[in-house]
């Protein structure tokens, strides 16, 4: 979306009405604005990829369009909720980018259209999703209208942190972080795949630490993600048997930055689990079976894969050479 084009409905993530899985950060707060009559005019979404921020932000523009809300949550029948599951609501605005992040000129068109009027409700809400990556300028052409939006006008932004965002925007907006929930996930695997064997799905559930996104991508057959989790659980069977040479070829063997350091993740997640149960403490939710083969090793050496292995993490986030950092690794571990 650059200077002279419109704004346009894209696609967002289809969800079942009434029952948004482990967000309760998002339905409880909603719930108390409507049965108050008063609603936030920004919001802010964080989380993982995969973790549901937009359904998150289908959601709460079901809440604020709903013509028949029921208990503080929309009815799911009435013609804008079926719009909004339908994704063809004109006054759901998906704002699309002019190029990998927002611009100025996105944002300024965004201002520009939000003192027009809805096209068939009360209210319009504009959804900017992933904003990771745009700058404080982008951002600051947001801060009026935000400080005093148009009565009809609702924003959702959507990012990885709060690091994302400026202050000031952060200041103006209800922030709502959606985190993991292993059992909400797997209720929700259960409900979208019941013909898959149950072990399967808390496979699923586990190797993604209950992050919905990512394990129905698993399920569908994603090949990049089945060759990740199987890199993540031979790369915790090559640590637990002292095997530098298998691990070695499990990093070296990714070349994109950003499965590098998900798969890194997943590791962390395995070893953190695995030393949390020599200290007595429960899984916090990773792979059981990958974190068991683990428990062998001494508590301090586990220790030392993980603040290795998280540190590579925060190195992927660099200009760091891939093969230098997975030769790093290896040797800092094995060493």
């Amino acid at each position: 979306m650059g200077a002279g084009t419109s704004l346009t409905i894209s696609r967002i993530p289809t969800f079942t009405l009434m029952k948004i899985y482990g967000k309760q950060t998002v339905t409880e707060p909603m719930a108390a604005m409507s049965r108050s009559g008063r609603y936030v005019h920004s919001y802010i979404i964080t989380g993982a990829k995969g973790c549901g921020k937009k359904t998150a932000a289908a959601y709460i523009a079901q809440m604020l369009l709903c013509s028949d809300i029921h208990d503080g949550v929309p009815c799911g029948t009435c013609r804008e909720c079926r719009r909004i599951e339908a994704q063809t609501h004109p006054d759901v605005i998906l704002v699309e980018k002019s190029k990998t992040s927002f611009s100025v000129s996105d944002m300024r068109h965004i201002v520009t259209d939000a003192y027009t009027s809805p096209n068939d409700c009360d209210r319009k809400v504009y959804i900017a999703a992933d904003c990771d990556g745009w700058s404080d300028a982008a951002q600051a052409a947001m801060l009026k209208v935000t400080e005093d939006p148009p009565d009809p006008v609702y924003f959702i932004f959507t990012g990885a942190d709060l690091s994302v965002f400026l202050p000031t925007l952060i200041s103006r907006s209800m922030t709502i972080g959606i985190t993991e929930d292993r059992d909400a996930c797997v209720s929700f695997l259960r409900d979208r795949y019941p013909d898959k064997a149950e072990d399967e799905l808390l496979r699923a559930a586990e190797a993604f630490s209950g992050n919905i996104g990512r394990c129905t991508e698993l399920l569908d057959g994603d090949e990049k993600l089945i060759d990740l989790v199987d890199r993540a659980r031979r790369t915790a069977s090559a640590l637990a048997a002292h095997d530098e040479y298998t691990a070695a070829v499990m990093l070296a063997g990714i070349k994109d930055r950003g499965a590098f350091k998900e798969l890194l993740g997943m590791l962390t997640a395995i070893v953190r689990d695995a030393a949390a149960g020599k200290t007595g403490s429960a899984p916090v939710s990773c792979d059981a079976k990958d974190a068991s083969k683990l428990s062998s090793l001494p508590y301090d050496r586990l220790m030392m894969i993980y603040d290795r292995l998280a540190h590579g993490m925060e190195l992927c986030g660099t200009y760091c050479n891939l093969e230098a950092l997975s030769a790093m690794l290896t040797g800092q571990i094995f060493g």
